[in-house]
């Protein structure tokens, strides 16, 4: 019996030390999973190519209320570009980097209504529009009138040609 406690003994503290190993790696694995992104290689991976703005300065990835702030752009009287997307799918990102290259250019004519699938104000302004995909894009006169939308990538030329469009139905 003395025999089986010292090899079970010797044994013991090292299968506690394995678990322990283990245990902590998948806690680092975890935390470094839910820990933000931060940096430089983060920010340049952000940064749509050819632009100077900062990562943090996307307008497309705002979670403002959608719902909320399409009523103050009609309120005001103000032309409105609504965008519906979401922040994961193909064509959803690329008319995103498109949408932070353009539009801060449109700032002071026209409101720019940033409608993320996921977010409930979003899904809420979505009742009010007739689309089936995603990205869709609305172009929408100071009355309220859709005066032209778009399903798909509008590429810089094409989305500031339709943004001059609205802004010439005033």
């Amino acid at each position: 019996m003395t025999k089986q406690v010292a090899t079970s003994g010797g044994k013991f503290p090292v299968r506690i030390a394995i678990v322990a190993v283990v245990i902590a790696v998948f806690a680092l694995f975890i935390a470094f999973k839910l820990m933000p992104e931060t940096g430089d290689a983060q920010s340049a991976a952000q940064t749509p190519a050819g632009s100077t703005a900062p990562a943090s300065a996307k307008i497309s990835e705002s979670h403002a209320d959608a719902s909320a702030a399409y009523a103050a752009a009609v309120a005001e009287g103000k032309p409105t570009y609504v965008l519906f997307h979401s922040l994961t799918c193909e064509p959803c990102v690329e008319i995103s980097a498109v949408v932070d290259r353009v539009v801060p250019g449109y700032a002071d004519k026209i409101t720019f209504v940033n409608a993320i699938s996921d977010d409930p104000g979003s899904q809420q302004l979505s009742s009010k529009f007739q689309f089936q995909y995603i990205p869709t894009s609305f172009f929408v006169d100071g009355k309220g009138k859709v005066v032209s939308s778009f399903t798909g990538v509008l590429q810089e030329a094409e989305m500031k040609a339709r943004l001059d469009q609205l802004l010439s139905a005033q």
